[in-house]
């Protein structure tokens, strides 16, 4: 069953509001327990809520309490390797995006080439007023499928050699 996509803002009355943070609650801790048996890491997760006195602790006040102590005792160097600003994190997601980007461009650009190969070998009006980069980009494109044609009949040949149907 498929869910629908939750808006991420203020629930306005308290009583969903409090029921959505409970089965959140929930579900947080539930993947804090799967993280820590499936990996065998020490998780540690305190959350303040409005709905207690006291902050919520998993697995237990104790074992937060050690785990943030040892946390605190580590390096500071190892303590920060990880750590990253919300400017630092945006940049590396920005840098990311980029990169799929790129990616997708060029394989339109592909498949933009390879739509006009077809059309060259069907002896469609091609414009011939292609710019430079195009032609390059065309020839690329045709060299390669050539070299795959040239790789799938050298396989058949070698295939042909060895099969016999011969009664």
């Amino acid at each position: 069953m498929a869910r629908n996509k939750v808006n991420y803002a203020l629930i306005e009355d308290a009583s969903k509001r409090k029921v959505s943070y409970n089965k959140r609650l929930k579900g947080l801790l539930k993947k804090s327990d799967e993280l820590k048996t499936l990996c065998d890491v020490e998780v540690a997760t305190v959350i303040y809520g409005p709905y207690r006195n006291e902050p919520y602790t998993f697995p237990n006040n104790d074992v937060v309490r050690n785990t943030f102590i040892k946390f605190k005792e580590l390096p500071t160097l190892e303590r920060s390797k990880n750590m990253v600003t919300r400017e630092e994190f945006t940049m590396q997601r920005i840098k990311k995006l980029e990169e799929q980007l790129q990616k997708v461009m060029k394989e339109n650009r592909v498949n933009e080439m390879t739509n006009k190969m077809y059309e060259v070998f069907k002896r469609k009006n091609v414009s011939t007023d292609m710019n430079p980069s195009d032609l390059n980009d065309l020839r690329c494109v045709i060299k390669k499928n050539l070299k795959k044609v040239h790789e799938l009949m050298i396989k058949e040949d070698d295939g042909e050699g060895s099969t016999s149907n011969a009664p």
